[in-house]
């Protein structure tokens, strides 16, 4: 007689907030399901439920019905319901490690609220996996987790050990048929013992002599209200099976430990379709929604956090949360993804243009905080980055007319030269006239006219800073409003103002008047700008000396040898000693740097797409790539010395789309029309492309093509807290092609060039070049019949905003360089890409010294901020250690105490500061560490 098996049952919902429908109309169902399986666990305890592992499900709820809070934290703490750990269940490689980790403190915050927080990393419909994941579930205090797609055919154990780059592992539960297996297993009720039997020698593959694990749930579903009782009733009626009902913590805790020793390992990223669809063509889709994503993400990480925590005035907890909370709710699976419906992505844009706005405004507010002690007609300048650098800065400053050039005076007297911004279709400098306006007006309409355009002092977006009135002026009597954009003197009587005008005005019955408003004349000034670590400084206009004392000459200065010219044709290179840059008549460049050359630079290829937003596949007919312009335009925009810049305009003739049939692309072509923006920049060891698009076509996937120094048949991409080095096959088997296409977040290396991201974005190395996606436009969800994918991925709707018709836009940076990417600078070329200096302008007395400051200041090798913020009375700082080889973060400012925190902000071990301000930290390779830091008073 067979032993007794027992198969443990996890209720369950996956709960997609949004994807076919939007929120509002999912959460509709959802609150009907929480509603009845709050009764079923009220009814009978012995009924469990797991709410997906994501508390948005549980949150999205209580907005509803908040009066049911207490209900659902009864339960929770009776152990029939698990919550948590995540806010969301997101799409990991298309946000930021950071955005992970916040997803993670969100959700773990609000389960333990609710009545604890479920210690499990459950990921079940990610379509792939990071590979850091193991530490920072580890970091937060998480040991396990259980998870479906990516894992690889070498896992042919349902647990395994999974490992991060730096060693750090857990214990990972695999879903070998997914979270809906159990699914099946109660359709039935009345054949459930025979459908067991079924289900056993379905799981034994995987599960052997281990009890297996029935995940009874699927996308939106509500479990058999009748459950408990058809369990009992199985396990009453026969010996052979016994079902367990239970949460997936209680499961997961019941295999803590278990052959542990004997369980085959992985380590570092999850994405094989071995055994089930990674649905690769995600990091494609709807490129807008990742831009939008990752501008969110970078200015609260990078900007309005470690700016507001070191200058702000008081930290901004409340706005922070908010915006985090956009970031997190758009992060979901089925939501940065872009596959979902037309109406879920633009609801996801809205919420993550939100989170932009208020990072930028927190931006903003603490630079404005530090502009009050500079002087009127200055400017500050904000650092970022946590080391001393200089970066291309454009300001808008009053000069003197009289001014032939203008250079910028330092805090400690030096002066900086400055590039004047040029106003190429005017062909002339982009100069503010001093006169704002001019008109003549009825006298009696003078008055009158004050009253409604002058606001306080303010008039024309300006401050009034004095009047002139001239009555007796040759020709018509004057007017003059003199303005500013700081208040000087610090007061001024509007009243008399407007009393002196109707004097005047009466004194002149039934003439006209000639009304002027004028202003300091002013210049955009460009300026290579050196800044302090994570701090400030200030800069000012002042006449170059006529001996050039303390004059800073820019590190590498921009040149440029051709006319400003219009038209197809070749210009002269540009170059700023460390890079040169040359167009070819056909629009791709050629480039030299680091002892490389590479020629044809910027090639756009256009070849259809018959696939979704899910997989990309050509037409299963024949294809037609489109990669030779036919026309071209070229013009000089700026030549030096600060920056040098070129417009390469194409115009191609793209099919209109797919043909009827879908076999192949149409016959009609259409013109598009494309420009590449080529940006060489002083002291920068790469040059800058912008490559904008008007798509007027569809069911297209557009790429730029960048050759390769030398042959690489291995990739390095960076992205969420690692550099992974791939090849050029991914690993399928399940039903889909499976594409070498790869999402990498700041670069991708290989063969001696770097391309610096703007974005996340998607990447495939080819035989001697990478190749990478400006636009992929689809037209569906998904395709029943889709070329390369055998099963549907989603239902088949219609999705024509994920055409992408209209302007689209992708920025990227080319570095060619010798030796291994930690070897070559790459890094930290990717952070003075990545991250523009921040200016302000003084508002303090004109009499105001130049000030300077520096905030925090972290070096080492290979060492990467994360993020600095303020939790209660610290600064919670977070580096990770992207380098292959151990390193040692030192870490100095103005605190006074340091101790390790977890990822969930809970302090640990006191640290030893060295000379009283600096911490020196020892980072394994890859290793994260967040650490505490008392400020200074």
């Amino acid at each position: 007689m067979a032993a007794q098996t027992t198969v443990h049952i996890v209720p369950h919902t996956h709960w997609d907030r949004e994807w076919y429908e939007p929120f509002q109309r999912f959460r509709l169902r959802l609150v009907d399901l929480v509603d009845r399986v709050l009764d079923l666990a009220e009814a009978d305890e012995g009924f469990a439920f797991t709410f997906d592992g994501q508390t948005a499900a549980v949150e999205d709820y209580l907005e509803v019905r908040p009066e049911a809070e207490e209900r659902l934290r009864r339960l929770t703490e009776r152990g029939q319901l698990a919550l948590g750990p995540w806010r969301i269940l997101n799409d990991e490689f298309l946000v930021s490690g950071e955005t992970i980790v916040r997803n993670l403190e969100s959700g773990w915050r609000r389960a333990e609220a609710l009545g604890g927080a479920m210690p499990v990393g459950y990921l079940p419909d990610q379509f792939g996996h990071v590979a850091q994941l193991p530490q920072v579930l580890r970091r937060a205090g998480l040991a396990s987790a259980v998870l479906w797609r990516g894992v690889p055919a070498a896992i042919d154990r349902h647990a395994f050990t999974w490992e991060a780059p730096d060693g750090s592992h857990v214990r990972a539960e695999y879903l070998p048929a997914g979270y809906v297996n159990a699914v099946p297993l109660l359709a039935l009720p009345e054949r459930l013992a025979e459908r067991l039997a079924l289900f056993e020698r379905l799981m034994g593959e995987f599960y052997g002599e281990d009890e297996p694990l029935g995940m009874y749930g699927s996308d939106h579903s509500e479990p058999l209200p009748e459950l408990v009782a058809v369990v009992e009733e199985l396990n009453r009626s026969q010996d052979r099976y016994r079902m367990r009902v239970e949460t997936l913590a209680a499961y997961v805790a019941g295999q803590a430990g278990a052959h542990d020793g004997e369980l085959p390992r992985w380590r570092g990223e999850l994405r094989s379709g071995a055994r089930a669809n990674l649905l690769m063509g995600v990091t494609s889709a709807r490129v807008e929604v990742k831009a939008a994503c990752t501008r969110a993400e970078r200015v609260l990480e990078r900007y309005a956090e470690p700016l507001q925590a070191l200058w702000g005035r008081s930290w901004p907890d409340r706005f922070l949360e908010l915006a985090w909370g956009r970031v997190i709710e758009s992060s979901g699976h089925d939501s940065v993804t872009g596959c979902g419906a037309d109406a879920v992505a633009a609801q996801v844009l809205v919420r993550l243009g939100e989170a932009e706005q208020l990072g930028g405004a927190l931006r903003d507010r603490a630079a404005a905080a530090v502009a009050r002690g500079a002087p009127a007609g200055s400017a500050v300048v904000l650092n970022p980055t946590p080391a001393r650098r200089s970066g291309l800065v454009e300001l808008d400053l009053p000069v003197p007319a009289s001014w032939e050039a203008v250079a910028l005076e330092l805090p400690d007297g030096r002066h900086l030269p400055t590039q004047e911004s040029w106003d190429a279709a005017a062909s002339q400098p982009a100069r503010e006239s001093a006169v704002l306006l001019a008109e003549r007006l009825p006298g009696h309409l003078i008055p009158e006219m004050l009253w409604r355009r002058l606001h306080g002092r303010e008039l024309l977006g300006a401050v009034v800073n004095g009047f002139r009135i001239q009555p007796g002026a040759p020709g018509l009597p004057r007017l003059t409003i003199q303005v500013g954009d700081h208040p000087d003197p610090a007061a001024l009587d509007v009243d008399e103002l407007r009393r002196e005008v109707q004097d005047a005005v009466d004194a002149a019955p039934g003439r006209a008047w000639w009304f002027q408003v004028e202003g300091a004349p002013r210049r955009r000034l460009l300026a290579d700008v050196p800044v302090p670590p994570l701090g400030w400084t200030t800069v000012r206009p002042s006449a170059p000396t006529p001996d050039g004392a303390g004059a800073l000459e820019p590190i590498s200065p921009v040149g440029a040898t051709g006319q400003r010219l219009e038209g197809a044709g070749a210009l002269q290179p540009i170059s700023n000693g460390l890079v040169t840059v040359e167009a070819a008549g056909d629009g791709t460049l050629r480039i030299l740097a680091a002892g490389r050359q590479l020629s044809g630079v910027g090639r756009l290829v256009d070849g259809g797409d018959a696939g979704d937003l899910y997989n990309y596949a050509p037409p299963s007919g024949s294809d037609e790539l489109v990669a030779e312009p036919a026309e071209v335009g070229l013009r000089l925009l700026d030549a030096g010395p600060l920056r040098a810049r070129l417009e390469v305009a194409r115009q191609y003739r793209w099919p209109r789309g797919l043909a009827a049939d879908d076999l192949s692309r149409a016959p009609e072509r259409l013109p598009v029309a494309t420009t590449t923006m080529v940006e060489l920049r002083a002291g920068e060891p790469f040059v800058r492309l912008s490559v904008a698009v008007e798509n007027r076509c569809r069911d297209h996937r557009l790429r730029l093509h960048v050759p390769l120094a030398r042959g690489s048949d291995r990739s390095a991409a960076e992205g969420q807290f690692a550099v992974v080095e791939r090849g050029r096959e991914a690993e399928g088997g399940h039903g889909e092609v499976p594409l070498p296409t790869f999402p990498a977040r700041g670069f991708v290396a290989a063969g001696g060039v770097a391309l610096l991201l703007d974005q996340v974005t998607e990447y495939e190395l080819l035989d001697g070049e990478l190749a990478v996606t400006v636009l992929r436009a689809v037209g569906q969800i998904s395709r029943n019949a889709n070329p390369w994918r055998t099963e549907p991925a989603g239902p088949e709707l219609p999705t024509p905003g994920a055409q992408c018709l209209g302007r689209r836009e992708l920025r990227l940076a080319v570095m060619p360089h010798a030796g291994a990417w930690h070897q070559a600078g790459v890094l930290e070329a990717m952070e003075r890409y990545q991250h523009d200096l921040v200016t302000a302008p003084g508002r303090g007395a004109p009499t105001a010294g130049l000030g300077e400051a520096t905030g925090v200041e972290v070096a080492g090798d290979g060492v990467v901020l994360s993020s600095l913020r303020r939790r209660d009375e610290w600064f919670e700082l977070r580096v990770v250690g992207e380098h292959p080889a151990e390193t040692v973060a030192t870490i100095t400012g103005p605190f006074t105490a340091a101790r390790r925190a977890d990822l969930l902000g809970r302090p640990g071990e006191d640290l030893p500061l060295s000379g009283g301000r600096a911490l020196r930290l020892p980072l394994r390779p890859w290793e994260i560490a967040t650490v505490q830091l008392r400020p200074e008073g």
